[in-house]
């Protein structure tokens, strides 16, 4: 199972935000180059907000990725689609709660 599996199944806002840091974490440690855009790696996820405008410069900054980052890029965008529409999800089940991050 991926880690993109795991957050669309994903009980929690707690348990996305834990999932997103740990993708961070494991994309900053594995890149030996320090290619990955601060857009993906940079912690703390401030919340849902924070998430779309991150979103939002990854696809901006797409067309512009050198072949080695494109599979990186490509891979957090999925992600954080992923984990944006099932926070969506989670506030539309419990629409009185507000998400926060982790």
């Amino acid at each position: 199972m991926s880690i993109l599996d795991v957050i669309c199944e994903a009980d929690s806002e707690h348990e996305i935000y834990f999932l997103l840091t740990a993708y961070a974490e494991a994309v900053r440690y594995c890149d030996k180059l320090g290619t990955p855009s601060e857009r993906i790696t940079g912690l703390p996820f401030t919340g849902i907000e924070d998430l779309k405008e991150r979103l939002e410069e990854m696809r901006a900054g797409f067309a512009g990725t050198v072949e080695r980052d494109h599979d990186v890029a490509r891979e957090a965008i999925e992600i954080f689609c992923a984990a944006i529409e099932r926070l969506d999800t989670l506030i539309s089940e419990n629409p009185g709660e507000i998400p926060i991050a982790a």
